[in-house]
């Protein structure tokens, strides 16, 4: 979630009190904001995302069709979803993690601290792909950072593994680096292709640096163009057990690690 100043911020977001402007990431904003009180919860505050545009009443039951499925997988490393609303934009509220994300964090993170939180997600995926879901977006804005390691966050892009599902709903730019190229050129979602996700977030968390450089912003088809027609290079910076996970990830499929929970005991690993 990349933090914008140039949007301005509106005082409610339905019925929730908006505090600040957290960021915008793919498809959406996310405003720190409080609970209201038909909730329930203990919580003093929750991340709610704001869909950009407008949604139908069947987009906004798909939707919640589709956050109920995530929210009935069992997984400490899940976000916790809490309600879902449609006024004009879909929009849904998730639990907060102040620590930030790996890709906007609110205090520097020492290594070990980025590595148990791509572990964790690793395991979040793992426990999604065991219920039969995909995730569809994993970056390093989407693993939020905890006292204890990572949760898995934003489901809003996420796919069923299903035959017949393809990537549609391409996400920015900013997230083609973590796309697996097979995805791109037609294949279905899969373990293998969130394998490639997780090793491309874990890269660009140690390095600072994209596996295809830094590609164009807001233009998605020339990102895309260009991460086809060239191979993923390692950045520096990296242990050599570091770049041997991250390399064993980006593999061609049917090389790589068989599950995101392998990549997760792999990682950590080089916790100690």
């Amino acid at each position: 979630m990349d933090v914008s100043t140039r949007t301005s911020t509106p005082s409610h977001v339905a019925d929730y009190p908006v505090v600040r402007l957290l960021g915008e990431g793919n498809n959406g904003r996310y405003y720190l904001a409080r609970p209201p009180a038909r909730l329930g919860l203990p919580d003093e505050y929750v991340t709610v995302k704001v869909f950009t545009g407008t949604h139908s009443e069947q987009a906004y039951e798909r939707g919640v069709r589709e956050l109920r499925a995530f929210a009935q997988v069992s997984s400490p490393y899940l976000v916790r979803v809490y309600d879902a609303v449609l006024e004009d934009s879909f929009l849904y509220a998730m639990e907060w993690c102040p620590l930030g994300s790996l890709a906007t964090p609110a205090r520097p993170l020492a290594r070990p601290e980025v590595l148990r939180a791509v572990a964790d997600a690793g395991l979040a995926l793992h426990a999604l792909h065991e219920a039969g879901l995909t995730h569809g977006d994993v970056t390093p804005a989407n693993v939020l950072v905890t006292e204890t390691g990572g949760k898995l966050s934003d489901l809003g892009l996420s796919r069923v593994l299903a035959p017949g599902v393809t990537m549609t709903g391409m996400a920015g730019a900013a997230s083609v680096e973590y796309v697996d190229p097979a995805i791109l050129q037609g294949q279905r979602p899969s373990r293998g292709s969130e394998v490639f996700a997780l090793g491309a977030t874990l890269h660009r968390a140690l390095t600072g640096v994209g596996l295809y450089g830094e590609l164009p912003a807001n233009e998605p088809l020339l990102a895309i163009r260009r991460v086809l027609a060239a191979e993923p290079v390692l950045g520096p910076g990296m242990s050599a057990e570091e770049a041997a996970v991250v390399q064993a990830c980006l593999a061609p499929l049917g090389q790589r690690p068989g599950t995101t929970a392998e990549v997760s005991e792999l990682v950590r690993r080089m916790v100690g």
